[in-house]
């Protein structure tokens, strides 16, 4: 059997792989959506404002990073509307299907015009821009 030109890249890709998981740290590793988040920095903590205990799913999730706030959640594919999300200086508005929104607070102004959503196999991402750097730099 012919090798597939390919197979040594694939190889590769895979050892590097292996080795980024491998070297991710212990505390509360996690895959959303398409967005691997090895844990929130220190100074950026993770939240969950849907208020929801552990005993079931959360309804959304969003991570806290240096620049960027982060909301995943599932698309209701049995809904008749299109989810969306639309940002606001301060909040995000997340609808994931039919016509039921969700409000989510931030505690930070969000970059509105930079700030994007992406609907993909079931999975709402949603990437809000905070307007400040971290450093106090405003963002243009």
């Amino acid at each position: 059997m012919a090798n597939n030109p390919y197979d040594e890249m694939f190889k590769n890709i895979a050892r590097l792989m292996e080795k980024i998981l491998s070297e991710m740290p212990l505390h509360d590793p996690r895959i959303i959506g398409f967005t691997i988040i090895s844990g929130p920095p220190d100074a950026a903590p993770y939240f969950d404002p849907s208020g929801e205990d552990g005993d079931e799913e959360a309804e959304f999730e969003v991570i806290e990073g240096d620049d960027c706030i982060y909301i995943t959640a599932a698309v209701n594919a049995r809904a008749e509307g299109a989810p969306y999300v639309t940002f606001q200086n301060e909040s995000v508005t997340l609808c994931t299907g039919g016509d039921e929104e969700t409000v989510i607070d931030l505690d930070c102004e969000i970059d509105v015009p930079h700030s994007f959503y992406n609907v993909q196999h079931g999975v709402i991402d949603a990437v809000c821009r905070k307007k400040n750097a971290p450093d106090g730099i405003a963002r243009s």
